[in-house]
């Protein structure tokens, strides 16, 4: 479903008037909140996870050999440091404080070795890559997405999108003191939400989290 289609749908399921919003956006009063219920929920449902695997993405980004210092991509949130590569050559990462005491200067090795993301953001290299074309890559997950057009549709697959109706329509329950309409959004969301976990998370995640 789009963005206007859950809004839509959230419409039907909690019985507000009329048989819109026919947009998201130059709405008042009860389609206003409806709209802003939907957008919420998610985005909560996003950040309860920061490795939902509808969240992943590849990341490649041309290395220059007259440079250390490059733009990630605008969305990222936290990278596998794992699949860090510069070219076909693996790298660690450090973290900044770290990194600034030890390389200050150029570490004056044939290839990068060492990564880090700076408090700007940005990530900077021990050395300046060869002449040759080298790529910096490395696997991702994004930032939350944020619904603000009509079409926009949320990362996550299609038949898990009630699960963003369900938890709209508690704010709904809540803002309407409607025990009724929460009973029956709580339990479409664990029906919903358990079967997500399983499918678009990894196995450990599932049972509590990663082991420290």
């Amino acid at each position: 479903m789009t963005f206007l289609e859950l809004c839509q749908r959230l419409r039907q399921e909690v019985g507000a008037a009329g048989t819109g919003p026919a947009a998201v956006t130059g709405q008042h009063g009860e389609y206003q909140r409806l709209i802003g219920w939907v957008a919420q929920a998610w985005r909560e449902i996003q950040l309860e996870r920061r490795n939902w695997r509808f969240a992943w993405a590849e990341a490649s980004v041309a290395l220059d050999p007259d440079f250390r210092e490059y733009s990630p991509p605008a969305d990222i949130d936290r990278w596998d440091a794992a699949t860090l590569r510069a070219g076909s050559h693996p790298l660690v990462e450090l973290e900044w404080e770290i990194f600034r005491e030890r390389y200050r200067s150029d570490s004056g090795r044939d290839h990068p070795t060492v990564i880090t993301r700076m408090p700007n953001g940005n990530l900077r290299l021990d050395t300046p890559p060869p002449a040759a074309n080298t790529t910096l890559s490395f696997e991702y997950f994004r930032t939350p997405q944020t619904l603000a057009a009509n079409g926009d549709t949320p990362r996550m697959p299609g038949h898990y999108h009630m699960l963003i109706v369900y938890r709209a329509m508690l704010s709904y329950a809540l803002y309407e003191n409607a025990p009724e309409v929460a009973q029956k959004a709580q339990r479409g969301e664990q029906s919903v939400m358990t079967a997500m976990e399983h499918a678009e998370l990894p196995a450990m995640d599932v049972f509590g989290g990663p082991v420290a």
